[in-house]
């Protein structure tokens, strides 16, 4: 049996551990063990993706104004959807002879500098309605910048949502909800207001890790309650008017509620993952899986490590996003795929690798943009025979050379480092940025300087319609924004008060109370009737009595971050 063995991360130099069970998984697939580490290999993915970085430019073929996730300064054509999935072109006309003897990534990257790249993935005017301004997206109607999120209506400025109605400000809703405002991994709730990992919630403000609770107000742990305040029951009176004196409609309300909230909460335990009706995983956000470690918003995950975003997956690992896929590795978006190695947003294909955008493909190896095509290497056709002589004699040279077993360089994705997710969990500088050899995108587009609105009303009843009409600037980086008709509406409809900072300062928040796609080891800090900082004190006893519980466990809770981590057990004698 192999044994687990330490490596040295040849881009970070830090070490990092391979199980038995991940060389079995790379035999499995027939590529050999990575040479970088779990947050490196996730790092390089992530320059592959921009969420939420739009620029205004024209389609390359009908020359109709789009919005694309592609600057004009891109040099490959980029389509509008409607153009992209027609038939008015064909992939394979851009096919590049392959040579064997000559690294392989340099005749990749001349290949997708050439062959026209998809402007943005939503399904709007498909099967989408009003939905142009929304990225990795479909099954909409009315929605404006929601990322990564399907079968969602009238949601604004969100992420990973799914079935949710009337939702701002918010991630990872992947059970349905309504009129959700500043919530994330909350599910099956309706009119809630900074919550976050609870479930059944109605009419709650600003709570932690509640269940099946209605009108209770900056608590948490709560199971079944109504109308609490700080953990300690009202009655219905006395609840409506302490929620009634934080005038929670305006702005100083609302910050004064927020701040107070997060003071309190850390004065109580928190679970060390948010994990349920799983058996030998870690990660955070993981329900019903089994076998998955290092899992991160996933569901149904089978025999899987390293991923992070999905949906009913199987015996794959490190992949960013995906859904219905089997045996699939170092991907991002393989979408009911089988065995796609080293692609990028490659759908419904079977055995691709280091392929881009290619749909219902099969045995493909260095392809992009392709349909319904099978038996190709850039671009180009081959008989089954020819393919397989080649591919065999180009992954040896590619072995030989170093090339073989990791996913596409940095340098070769079309975006720009800041303008990837990579800059959103692993913050460079510029100057970083650039010794790395990597680009940096200046041509943003924004502005900043003009305000029309000096001051915003206070209180939301005290906004005018004409607010629409106004350029507001962001309190914290400065940055020019507007609000929408429909993002007015919400706000009045729910008495939350507009908005002082940007839709990217908002979104930067969510990442970071979302907290990072990285696990520690740690010791859990209940030491017997209290947390080991004395700010806790238990309601119970636990099973390891007076004495500190020993229990380890991974977490995505650094050891220098200030809050109460309990394992487990110590948190359900606590919490459930």
């Amino acid at each position: 049996m192999i044994e687990a063995q330490t490596k040295v991360c040849q881009n970070c130099k830090s070490e990092f551990v391979i199980e038995p069970d991940d060389f079995g998984f790379y035999k499995k697939i027939k590529v050999p063990p990575p040479t970088w580490c779990p947050d490196c290999r996730q790092q390089r993915r992530m320059t592959w993706r921009n969420d939420y970085n739009f620029f205004i430019r024209k389609c390359d073929l009908c020359g109709q104004r789009i919005l694309s996730v592609y600057s004009s300064d891109k040099p490959m054509p980029v389509y509008c959807p409607k153009c992209w999935w027609s038939d008015k072109w064909d992939a394979k006309e851009f096919k590049k002879d392959v040579d064997v003897n000559k690294p392989f990534f340099p005749q990749l990257k001349t290949l997708l500098n050439s062959v026209p790249a998809l402007a943005i993935l939503n399904d709007d005017g498909i099967a989408s309605v009003n939905c142009q301004y929304s990225n990795y997206f479909a099954l909409g109607k009315n929605c404006y910048m929601v990322i990564n999120s399907w079968k969602v209506e009238e949601c604004m400025y969100s992420v990973c949502l799914v079935g949710a109605k009337n939702t701002v400000d918010s991630a990872v809703i992947l059970a349905g909800g309504e009129h959700l405002y500043h919530a994330i991994n909350v599910d099956a709730s309706s009119r809630c207001r900074y919550a976050f990992n609870s479930a059944g919630l109605l009419d709650c403000l600003y709570c932690y890790d509640c269940r099946n609770c209605s009108d209770c107000f900056m608590s948490i742990g709560l199971r079944g309650r109504k109308y609490y305040f700080k953990n300690k029951q009202y009655s219905k009176e006395e609840y409506e008017n302490i929620v009634k004196s934080y005038s929670l409609q305006t702005w100083t309300g609302s910050e004064r509620a927020r701040k107070e909230f997060e003071e309190f909460i850390l004065q109580y335990p928190r679970k060390c993952a948010n994990i349920i009706n799983s058996v030998n995983c870690s990660g955070d956000y993981l329900v019903n899986s089994k076998n998955a470690k290092h899992c991160y918003i996933t569901v149904r995950v089978e025999n899987s490590k390293y991923f992070e975003r999905g949906d009913t997956i199987r015996d794959s690992y490190d992949c960013l996003s995906g859904g219905e896929q089997e045996l699939c590795y170092e991907s991002i978006n393989p979408d009911n795929s089988y065995g796609a190695l080293f692609t990028s947003y490659c759908h419904k294909d079977n055995e691709v690798l280091y392929s881009d955008s290619c749909q219902s493909s099969e045995h493909l190896l260095g392809c992009v943009g392709l349909k319904s095509s099978k038996y190709c290497i850039l671009n180009k056709q081959y008989t089954k025979e020819e393919y397989e002589k080649i591919t065999a004699q180009l992954i040896e040279k590619m072995k030989e050379r170093g090339e073989y077993g990791e996913f596409m360089p940095a340098s070769l994705s079309p975006f720009c480092y800041n303008e990837s997710v990579a800059q959103d969990e692993y913050p460079l500088t510029k100057e970083m940025v650039m010794f790395r050899g990597l680009s940096w995108q200046e041509s943003f587009t924004k502005t900043e300087g003009r305000e029309d609105v000096s001051e915003i009303p206070d209180d939301i009843n005290e906004v005018s319609a004409d607010i629409i009409d106004k350029t507001l600037a962001c309190f914290v980086c400065k940055r020019n924004y507007r609000i929408i008709e429909g993002e007015l509406r919400f706000y009045r409809q729910n008495q939350v008060p507009v908005p002082r900072v940007c839709f990217f300062c908002r979104f930067a928040k969510l990442y970071k109370e979302r907290g990072p796609v990285h696990l520690w080891n740690r010791v859990c800090q209940c030491s017997g009737q209290t947390s080991s900082n004395g700010a806790y004190e238990n309601t119970t006893s636990h099973a390891h009595g007076e004495n500190p519980c020993l229990a380890g466990f991974e977490t995505s809770y650094a050891p220098d971050r200030p809050e109460i981590v309990y394992c487990e057990a110590c948190y359900n004698s606590e919490i459930v």
